[in-house]
């Protein structure tokens, strides 16, 4: 087999073409899982509730709320109307089921979307835990839902 002058065996042909599609697989694998290389490292200081907590960020207390998400608001069963009770405990679950993803992390990585504030900085981000996102996480489990869908038919607490 001849192309353009130059010698090209059956079998190099093959290895070429096999080597051509490792190596764009491997990308390809990077780039849809989304590179880890330029997110921040991040120790977990404490948890606030299901979206928020506190981390040191290269030495700096930093509050981070879940980039992209919603979950049920925490607060104690008597703020909220009678009919309210299991979100109230959603919520509740919700907190606690991050509380023991971040505690028991090896490594927490921040994706930081945007970042308000001076000092002690609010900071959005897509938190990472062991590669798993924690936002994704509360929403395979019905913990949270997407950023702009509809809230409306969440309980509010009571008007004082």
């Amino acid at each position: 087999m001849t192309t353009t002058g130059l010698r090209t065996t059956p079998i190099r042909a093959l290895t070429a073409w096999l080597l051509t599609g490792v190596v764009l697989l491997t990308l390809s694998d990077s780039i849809l899982a989304g590179c880890p290389c330029n997110y921040m490292p991040a120790t977990l200081i404490k948890v606030i509730d299901a979206e928020t907590a506190w981390f040191d960020i290269q030495g700096k207390k930093t509050r981070v709320h879940l980039w992209g998400i919603h979950s049920p608001a925490k607060a104690a069963v008597e703020d909220y109307s009678p009919g309210c009770t299991a979100e109230v405990e959603q919520a509740h679950q919700a907190e606690q089921f991050v509380r023991q993803l971040l505690a028991s992390a090896n490594r927490i990585q921040l994706d930081i979307k945007d970042t308000k504030g001076e000092g002690e900085t609010d900071t959005q981000a897509i938190i990472y835990v062991d590669g798993l996102s924690v936002g994704q996480e509360l929403l395979y489990r019905y913990f949270a839902i997407e950023y702009g869908d509809d809230r409306s038919f969440w309980c509010k607490p009571k008007q004082q």
